[in-house]
C-alpha cells in the first residue's frame, strides 16, 4: 500500500480529472433517462416501440465497447476518452429534436456508441491510475458515476417540474458537460501511461469466452454481475415511464423514481468499503439483494406512487455493492491474469446492462410493464444464489 503522502500531487489532480469523467458519463446517462417519459409522449410510442429505442441505444454501445476496448489497448486511454466524452455530449442533444420513432432510435444508438465507448476508456483509465495509487480507490469512481447520476435525475426532475422541454434540458446540459470534460481533459494520465503495443484482434475475444466456462470462479462472478447490470439498467429507463404510465402521476413526479435510486446508490457505494470490511461481502450482498427485493414489491404490487419511490430506493441500496464486490472478486480469481478475469465480467456485465431496458420492454407488450418489472426479482434471487455458490468456490 502506498502512502498517501507519498502520492504526487499531478497523480491527485488525474484522479480527481477521471472522476470528472465518470460524472460526466453518469450525468449524461441519467439526463437522457430522466426525460424518456416526455419523448415518450411527445412521440406517442407504444411500450414495444420504445424497446426499439432502447434496443438501438444497447446495439450501439456493444458495437463500441469492442472497439473502444482495442483503441484504448493500442493508444492508450486518454485519446479515446477526451473525443468520446466530446462526441457523447454533442450527441446528447439530439434525441431531444428527433420527430420519429426512426429518428430517435439512429440518435439514440449514436448516443450509446460513444456512451459506450467512453464507459471502456474511463474505467481502463481507472485502473491504470489505480494501480500507480498502489491501493483500491476503484469505488470512489464508481461513486461519482452515480453521483452524476444523481445529479442528472435531479435536475431532469426540476426541468419536468418546470415543464422546461426536453430540448432546452439536453442542449443546457451537453454544453454543461462538454466543458467539464475540456477542463478535466488536461489532467488526465497520457496516452502512454496504459498503451500496448501488441494489437487486439480476434483472438482476445475467443480468450475471453474461454476465460468464462473454464472457471466456476468467473462464471459465478459473471453472473452476479450480469444480473444485477441487467436490474440497474431496468431501473435507468423504466423507472419513470412505470410511474407515469402505469401509476399515472405527472411527469414531475415519475423522474423522481430513477433519482431515489440513484441516490440511494450513491449512498451505498459510498459507504460500501466500510460496510462490507465490517460485516463481509457474501453479507453485504445477501442482505442488499433481500433488501433490493422487498424494493421490488413495494414497486410493482401496492399501486402507491409513494411506495414506489421508496422501493426504488431500496433497489438503489440493496444493489449499490454487487457490482464492486464482483469487480475486486474478478480481480483476485486463481489461475487467471486479473486483466483477463476483470475483461471477461466486464463484458458480461454490461451485456445485462444493454439489454435488459429494451427487454423490459418487449416482455412489457407481453405482460404488462408491471409484471415485467416483477421478473427482476428473479434476478435477484439468481445473484443470492450465486454469491453464496461462489462463497464456497473460493
Amino acid at each position: 500500500m502506498a502512502d498517501t503522502a507519498q502520492i504526487p500531487n499531478e497523480l491527485v489532480w488525474t484522479r480527481f480529472a477521471l472522476g470528472a469523467i465518470f460524472f460526466i458519463n453518469g450525468s449524461a446517462v441519467a439526463t437522457w433517462a430522466s426525460r424518456i417519459p416526455a419523448l415518450q409522449e411527445k412521440l406517442s410510442l407504444q411500450t414495444g416501440q420504445l424497446g426499439i429505442a432502447l434496443l438501438s441505444m444497447a446495439v450501439g454501445a456493444s458495437i463500441a465497447m469492442s472497439v473502444a476496448g482495442a483503441m484504448s489497448a493500442r493508444h492508450g486511454s486518454r485519446p479515446v476518452i477526451v473525443w468520446t466524452t466530446a462526441f457523447s455530449c454533442l450527441s446528447l442533444i439530439f434525441p431531444a429534436f428527433c420527430p420519429n420513432l426512426l429518428t430517435l432510435s439512429l440518435s439514440v444508438g449514436v448516443l450509446g456508441l460513444f456512451l459506450g465507448s467512453m464507459d471502456v476508456a474511463m474505467n481502463a483509465q481507472a485502473i491504470a491510475v489505480e494501480r500507480a495509487y498502489g491501493k483500491p480507490i476503484m469505488s470512489s469512481f464508481h461513486a461519482l458515476f452515480s453521483v452524476g447520476g444523481v445529479c442528472g435525475a435531479g435536475i431532469g426532475t426540476f426541468m419536468a417540474h418546470s415543464s422546461i422541454s426536453p430540448n432546452i434540458h439536453f442542449c443546457t446540459a451537453a454544453i454543461i458537460l462538454f466543458l467539464l470534460g475540456i477542463t478535466a481533459k488536461q489532467w488526465l494520465l497520457p496516452a502512454s501511461a496504459d498503451a500496448s503495443d501488441s494489437k487486439v484482434n480476434a483472438s482476445v475475444h475467443l480468450e475471453t469466452l474461454q476465460c468464462l466456462f473454464s472457471s466456476r470462479f468467473i462464471l459465478l462472478t459473471s453472473i452476479m454481475m450480469f444480473a444485477c447490470f441487467l436490474v440497474e439498467g431496468a431501473m435507468g429507463d423504466w423507472s419513470a415511464v412505470f410511474l407515469r404510465q402505469v401509476l399515472k402521476t405527472d411527469e414531475g413526479f415519475a423522474v423522481l423514481g430513477y433519482a431515489c435510486f440513484s441516490v440511494t446508490m450513491c449512498i451505498g457505494r459510498i459507504t460500501g468499503d466500510m460496510i462490507i470490511q465490517r460485516f463481509g461481502a457474501l453479507s453485504v450482498i445477501t442482505i442488499g439483494s433481500l433488501l433490493a427485493l422487498a424494493g421490488l414489491l413495494a414497486i410493482v404490487f401496492p399501486d402507491n406512487p409513494t411506495a414506489a419511490l421508496i422501493g426504488f430506493a431500496c433497489i438503489g441500496l440493496g444493489v449499490s455493492n454487487t457490482v464492486p464486490i464482483a469487480f475486486s472478486r474478478a480481480g483476485k480469481a486463481p489461475d487467471i491474469a486479473p486483466g483477463k478475469a476483470i475483461a471477461t465480467v466486464s463484458l458480461v456485465g454490461y451485456l445485462g446492462l444493454l439489454i435488459g431496458p429494451p427487454l423490459i420492454g418487449f416482455t412489457a407488450e407481453l405482460i404488462t410493464l408491471r409484471y415485467a418489472l416483477a421478473l427482476l426479482g428473479v434476478l435477484l434471487l439468481v445473484i443470492i444464489y450465486a454469491a453464496q455458490s461462489h462463497e464456497k468456490t473460493a
